[in-house]
């Protein structure tokens, strides 16, 4: 898709900062935690039943299969409810309907909005599961679960987006229903990939994991990736800049989100975690605590900064804990290129993820009607980066947001 370089499109990608402050999805990789997954990863029983057995802890369910990705964890928790139709938002990502599609079943799209969120009781749910993933950081389980279950669905719930800190993981004891974890790159954690699923009933059938035989081939690219990105992050303006100028000639930087969209469903692995998969996220959970308090606390003072301030945009009402990133939702398309430009000439990154599982071809059909919420949706939320980092405090995060609030009021102003 070729677009018009002269006027922002709701499609386009804010350009990288040229002198970054902070990163999108920093690495969570230390010195110490590369020797404890080294040191872990030599010893696969042990990791795996380390992992496995703090996940059991924490969830309090007494089933855990290790997958290879959060997706194969997902598609394994879709066919032990064993339905057929599954409901999903459709303001959500296609390796979910991925998943839903990999276990034989049917997915049903339903509209969302911020407000209400997914409308998942617009459709019969007798029968059916119905997937929550927590869109915007908004706690799906809290608002729809009890309304699901009444109505005769069962509730899988996909916290791939959350930080999967043991508090956070508390929090849904008592609920019963299936998780879905997930550690790959880019995710809160931050690990190596991989990904888990836990359960109260015993899986009648499961991938090699729940046999305790991970995979012994080792992909070194996201280990590499990890250890490159927390130097990278700790080095001083100019070489962090040098980094991001040679970044943003690869064919990685795209200009448009047209650039990714799928034209086809992806590939679910169903093979079990490689054993640096799992040493690298038994090591981070350790430490996750710690980096889902910073987030949290960082974006709550965020919050407080620019509530009163922002004039184009609100931070949308999330669960700190429950998402990736602070999500802002903007009063009109247009505005979030303008406000993501500014905000990377004052180095700071961001960007948007969602686009509605209804406008992608190998989706569309299994909508349910018309989505005129999700529609108004996507083109006015932004992500900006909250998870703990050096450089990106509070307070900077703040004053560069609204400065880019200010950069989109004189924009339009400058039309009038």
């Amino acid at each position: 898709m070729i677009l018009d370089r002269t006027e922002p499109s709701d499609l386009w990608y804010a350009p990288p900062p040229r002198r970054p402050v902070g990163y999108l999805h920093p690495s969570r990789m230390s010195a110490g935690r590369l020797a404890a997954t080294a040191v872990a990863a030599a010893r696969p029983r042990h990791a795996g039943a380390e992992l496995a057995a703090r996940l059991r802890e924490h969830t309090g369910r007494p089933a855990c299969v290790l997958t290879a990705t959060g997706r194969a964890a997902l598609a394994l928790a879709v066919r032990q409810t064993g339905a057929e139709e599954v409901v999903l938002s459709t303001f959500n990502c296609p390796a979910v309907a991925d998943a839903v599609l990999a276990a034989g079943a049917r997915p049903v799209l339903v509209d969302a909005d911020p407000v209400h969120g997914p409308a998942f009781t617009s459709v019969e749910l007798a029968g059916r599961a119905v997937v929550l993933t927590n869109g915007l950081g908004l706690d799906e389980h809290a608002a729809h679960a009890e309304r699901i279950g009444e109505r005769g669905g069962t509730v899988v719930l996909d916290l791939a987006q959350a930080c999967v800190a043991p508090e956070v993981l508390r929090r849904f004891r008592a609920a019963g229903c299936p998780l879905v974890l997930s550690f790959g790159e880019g995710k809160p954690l931050g690990g190596l990939g991989g990904g888990a699923l836990l359960t109260s009933t015993p899986l009648a059938s499961a991938p090699l994991a729940s046999r305790g035989r991970m995979r012994r081939g080792f992909d070194p690219a996201p280990l590499r990736r990890a250890v490159a990105a927390r130097i990278v992050a700790h080095a001083p303006v100019a070489v962090r800049a040098a980094v991001q100028r040679a970044e943003a000639r690869t064919p990685g930087w795209s200009h448009t989100k047209a650039d990714h969209l799928p034209t086809g469903t992806g590939p679910v692995r169903q093979d079990a975690p490689s054993r640096w998969e799992v040493a690298s996220a038994a090591a981070l959970l350790r430490t996750a605590s710690g980096v889902a308090a910073e987030a949290a606390a960082l974006h709550e003072r965020v919050r407080a900064a620019v509530a009163a301030e922002l004039t184009t945009c609100e931070p949308v009402a999330a669960d700190p804990r429950l998402g990736p990133g602070v999500e802002l939702l903007f009063r009109r398309p247009g505005q979030r290129f303008v406000f993501a430009r500014a905000l990377a000439e004052r180095g700071i990154p961001s960007t948007w993820n969602y686009y509605p599982l209804h406008r992608l071809a190998p989706y569309a059909r299994y909508a349910a009607g018309p989505m005129t919420g999700a529609d108004s949706l996507w083109p006015r939320v932004l992500t900006v980066a909250k998870q703990p980092q050096p450089r990106l405090t509070a307070e900077s995060l703040a004053e560069a947001m609204i400065a880019a609030d200010r950069s989109v009021r004189d924009e339009e102003a400058g039309r009038d």
